[in-house]
């Protein structure tokens, strides 16, 4: 899978993006709410949690790309 259809597909870039701090405290959310449940849960917490970083990193590349722009 391409990285930009990653993206897409995780809800960190397309038309539905929000900003980089509101996609990330929304999935900060989701993962605090997945983390019951053993073994899977944490590796399910540490992924959702690695993507905020991700999506957060994106927005703030992207915003400083549209101010150079």
């Amino acid at each position: 899978m391409r990285l930009d259809n990653m993206l897409i597909a995780e809800g960190v870039a397309g038309p539905e993006k929000g900003g980089g701090q509101t996609a990330a405290a929304n999935a900060s959310a989701a993962a605090a709410a997945g983390q019951s449940g053993g073994e899977n849960a944490i590796e399910h917490s540490d992924y959702r949690a690695k993507l905020a970083q991700i999506r957060t990193i994106y927005h703030q590349e992207l915003e400083k790309y549209e101010q150079v722009c």
